[in-house]
């Protein structure tokens, strides 16, 4: 075969598999927000709501265990997921009269503007109108994190009256959601504290610990470890000098590095209770 024809062939060959390549891409259409639930987790619970919705935000039940109900404004702190179908792992199985509610994943979600045009990143809570979230403020219960904007959505509008009787026309809309249930704090979220120090310091002290008390914490024991090392360094450095002097003089030399190793023993432990104490109070 000449080098012209192997050549030909494989041209011909690239063309083929380029052109093909393209009909793939505008022959298929993608992913879109109705597969969004794909890899998501969700638990069956019982429900008495006879207007759920695949999309509405829910909540637990305080009067009846393993039951969940619309949620609202009023049960907010309760917010357990987005009811949603066919998702990746199903726990409790299938059953008519139980509703699947994502707890963890990616989720269509019923929002509102009722609070101000959600935008992605933001999170979104429970609000007056049932089953359906809004964007939310500092200190409260959300069940996700927004990923697409409400205006890139199609939406409708719906009127709705305040407790003062006033008339707001609101739009809603399915977006796609994070549903991650947790309490949103901003001036947390807004902090330099990187995340896995934020969460190690809650952990540590059993609640949410502000930015500032973190920051002194580290503080103090940044002081400790530079003043454990300088102190080390010291009995080290005399030590060796000492021996260098007077080789006889080894067991003074044992008695310095006990006191020394004594003294970082209790720099160490009084640095750990301080530091307990101001992320615990």
């Amino acid at each position: 075969m000449s080098k012209l024809l192997r050549k030909s062939i494989l041209r011909k060959s690239f063309i083929g598999i380029f052109a093909s390549l393209l009909l793939l891409l505008f022959l298929y259409p993608g992913s879109t927000y109705a597969d969004v639930q794909a890899a998501a987790i969700a638990q069956s619970f019982q429900t008495d709501e006879s207007k759920v919705v695949e999309g509405a935000l829910v909540s637990l039940q305080a009067s009846k265990a393993g039951s969940v109900e619309l949620a609202s404004a009023t049960n907010a702190q309760q917010l357990v997921g987005v009811v949603g179908t066919d998702s990746l792992v199903e726990l409790g199985g299938k059953n008519t009269d139980n509703v699947q509610v994502i707890t963890n994943g990616t989720a269509l979600t019923l929002v509102s503007d009722l609070d101000g045009d959600i935008k992605t990143g933001d999170k979104i809570t429970a609000s007056p109108i049932l089953g359906i979230g809004t964007k939310a403020s500092s200190g409260t219960i959300v069940v996700g994190t927004a990923q697409a904007d409400l205006s890139s959505v199609k939406t409708t509008e719906h009127t709705i009256a305040d407790m003062e009787g006033k008339i707001h026309t609101v739009k809603v809309g399915l977006i796609p959601a994070q549903v991650n249930v947790a309490f949103y704090n901003e001036d947390a979220d807004r902090s330099y504290v990187p995340i896995f120090l934020q969460e190690f310091a809650n952990t540590v002290a059993g609640k949410q610990v502000s930015p500032l008390r973190i920051i002194i914490a580290v503080l103090i024991l940044v002081l400790s470890f530079v003043s454990i090392a300088v102190l080390l360094y010291a009995a080290v450095k005399s030590s060796i000098i000492s021996i260098g002097r007077n080789p006889l003089s080894a067991s003074s030399v044992r008695k310095g590095l006990l006191q020394a190793s004594l003294a970082v023993i209790g720099i160490l432990a009084g640095s750990i209770t301080v530091v307990l104490l101001i992320l615990r109070t």
